[in-house]
């Protein structure tokens, strides 16, 4: 993905040629961490299967007119082999908090198939968000899910159905039930999967202090 060339660009490893895969104008890029960033294959991705998917999350403008109203979204393409191109694409979860710094935006697709997404803290009491209070640590209520107000879901880490449904498994955190899989983070720019199943993430911290997390 490129972040502030709003494109997918495929790229072959033998001889380094590179052709555009997709372009989406509507990525709303403007600051050093937001733009076009994380993307994830579906397992079954070309093995014959119907599930020919590749996700990616980016940063756009929800507000119409002169207003910025920056919101994050998780966007499903499918794979058209034979012009080597991203087609049909379906927002899968979108409305997600984002800011001008701390985005996260790192995507992986677990080995239970589902979507994992990092979202920063948004810089919250950092720099020139000194005075914003941090809610990495907030819990979204049963009415901000039945609202579908994904607000609180700064500083977390998410589990998503394919779909962008809330997985029924998901855990009950303060006795609700939302995408949430892990909180109380601050700027989680790495996500990967390693052996059985396990989930690791890194962290910056203030210039000092990164974090190598195993999230359970």
């Amino acid at each position: 993905t490129e972040r502030q060339g709003r494109r997918v660009v495929r790229v072959n490893p033998a001889d380094g040629s590179r052709s555009v895969a997709v372009s989406i104008p509507e990525v709303h890029q403007g600051v050093s961490q937001d733009g076009l960033l994380g993307l994830a294959f579906h397992a079954d991705l070309l093995r014959g299967t119907g599930n020919d998917f590749v996700y990616v999350v980016f940063t756009y403008d929800d507000a119409p007119g002169p207003a910025l109203a920056k919101r994050m979204s998780i966007r499903r393409y499918g794979y058209d082999q034979g012009t080597r191109s991203l087609v049909e694409p379906t927002d899968i979860l979108a409305g997600l908090p984002a800011h001008d710094d701390h985005m996260g935006g790192r995507l992986a697709f677990g080995p239970d198939r589902k979507l994992y997404l990092t979202i920063g803290d948004q810089g919250s009491n950092f720099g020139g968000n000194r005075c914003h209070a941090n809610h990495a640590q907030d819990l979204p209520t049963a009415a901000d899910v039945r609202a579908k107000d994904w607000s609180k879901y700064q500083g977390k880490i998410l589990r998503v159905d394919l779909d962008g449904a809330i997985p029924a498994d998901n855990p009950e955190v303060g006795g609700v039930r939302s995408h949430l899989f892990s909180y109380g983070h601050r700027n989680p720019l790495g996500l990967a999967f390693g052996p059985g199943g396990r989930l690791y993430e890194s962290e910056h911290g203030p210039s000092s202090d990164d974090e190598v997390n195993l999230i359970e």
